[in-house]
């Protein structure tokens, strides 16, 4: 029996609308609220960009946020359950690799979202992501913390990031494409499963009784190591191919399509 559904945001039930299906709503508040099943957002969006969506839906759970790299209570005063900042030396050195080579970066540092004033995807990501960011002409000097996350956006040359961060931070740094043209890179220790199996050994479930939907190549830990492994009918072919499930696309309710198919069946309501 799945006592936990771990779920991707974006392309697995947020839409390129920003919005989530009636469909799907109703059936995870059916969850959270008639069942024992808990549910779990696993996102690579920042806690206050991910927070709405939770609310939305009626997730009690903690949010696991920034891939893995961060987890936080959603009640009030948002307790910092984990956080796996990347360590500042090491921060520094991608950076100054992905600024020599002109890359557009993301900057997140305690859940804000710091960029240059030349990226031009800045205004297409605040909208997207629901934060306005915090524009610096050094985003190597004004990194005062550990930064939780580094994100690079390139519509052509992400391959070529991806091969560069292979040669130069495998071991070191965790990175991979989170949609066709993000390269989100976050420390080597964090990842979605890590995050949740930490939660799920805490609230006493096995890795057999989790099933985790995604849709990208972030998803790729959770979707490996949950019992119930879900790709959307949407993901690239390489994720399909580690999944145990393939359901159908986001405009085809294939969350929701997912958790009737293995969660729901003969579960009992809440007493």
């Amino acid at each position: 029996m799945i006592k936990l559904v771990a779920l991707d945001l974006d392309g697995t039930i947020v839409n390129d609308h920003l919005k989530i299906s009636p469909r799907v709503l109703k059936l995870l508040g059916h969850l959270i609220t008639q069942t024992d099943v808990r549910v779990v957002i696993a996102t690579g969006r920042m806690f206050l960009s991910a927070l709405p969506f939770a609310r939305q839906i009626g997730i009690v759970e903690p949010l696991v946020t920034y891939q893995g790299a961060m987890v936080r209570d959603i009640a009030e005063g948002h307790t910092l359950r984990f956080h796996a900042p990347i360590r500042m030396e090491l921060a520094r050195e991608v950076l100054q690799t992905l600024i020599a080579d002109k890359y557009h970066i993301n900057l997140y540092m305690d859940d804000n979202l710091w960029t240059h004033p030349s990226n031009h995807f800045a205004p297409y990501y605040s909208r997207a992501a629901g934060v306005e960011p915090i524009f610096h002409e050094d985003l190597v000097s004004c990194m005062t913390v550990d930064p939780t996350k580094i994100m690079v956006i390139d519509d052509t040359r992400l391959d070529t990031l991806l091969e560069y961060l292979d040669r130069n931070f495998m071991g070191r740094l965790s990175f991979c494409r989170s949609r066709t043209n993000f390269c989100e890179i976050i420390d080597i220790s964090a990842s979605k499963w890590n995050a949740l199996k930490s939660l799920a050994e805490e609230w006493g479930i096995q890795p057999d009784e989790i099933m985790a939907i995604g849709d990208q190549g972030n998803d790729l830990s959770m979707i490996e190591h949950a019992g119930i492994g879900v790709a959307m009918g949407n993901a690239p072919d390489y994720v399909k191919a580690h999944a145990n499930f393939v359901a159908p696309t986001i405009d085809q309710d294939g969350a929701a399509e997912a958790i009737e198919r293995f969660v729901l069946g003969n579960l009992p309501l809440k007493v």
